[in-house]
């Protein structure tokens, strides 16, 4: 039942072949132990007892010796890896509610300042201006830029709109840039 792809330290030659059979007769338990820790959340269980899985493995060898109870071992190196999980899932949660507070601002009190009458001519001169620039591109940048950089399409959707790669759909952006930015040097300075 021990899977073919994981070997043996090679510095441990004398790596006991009873791991998979002490594994397996804990696992239940071991289970039944990731599932309580994750909260019962069936996919964090499982992937945190694949980890231990992993993680025993490696360690095993290194500690048999001084292992006097292997269920308790196991468990410890299981609770550990939960613990570390948790602390993951708080760091991603928190970095989530970050994100979310940031797309609630209101930015309402930008959007009523009218422009001034030459603000008004300078963005219809810069509308120009940036068409004309987008236009003159080479043909096979011209799609990749107004679908990125226009409307905002992501590259895997560039891509499959005009059967290239996505390697190719960003070096294509990319290129279109650098000629943006040299037809419209002269307005930035």
């Amino acid at each position: 039942m021990a899977p073919e792809n994981l070997k043996a330290p090679e510095e441990n030659s004398g790596y006991p072949e009873n791991f998979w059979e002490a594994w397996n007769s804990h696992k239940e338990y071991l289970i039944r132990l990731s599932m309580m820790w994750m909260n019962v959340s069936a996919a964090d269980a499982e992937d945190a007892f694949s980890d231990a899985t992993i993680r025993a493995y490696e360690k095993y060898a290194v500690h048999a010796t001084q292992i006097s109870n292997e269920r308790a071992w196991f468990a410890r190196l299981l609770h550990n890896i939960c613990i570390d999980k948790h602390r993951s899932n708080t760091r991603v949660r928190n970095l989530h509610d970050k994100i979310k507070d940031m797309s609630v601002i209101d930015f309402s009190a930008l959007e009523t300042r009218a422009l001034s009458p030459e603000g008004l001519l300078l963005n219809a001169e810069l509308g120009r201006t940036l068409t004309k620039a987008v236009s003159d591109l080479p043909v096979r940048l011209k799609a990749p830029v107004i679908l990125r950089l226009v409307q905002g399409e992501e590259y895997d959707d560039i891509a499959r709109a005009l059967g290239i790669s996505n390697d190719n759909a960003r070096k294509r952006v990319q290129q279109g840039r650098v000629l943006l930015r040299q037809s419209l040097a002269e307005l930035r300075a």
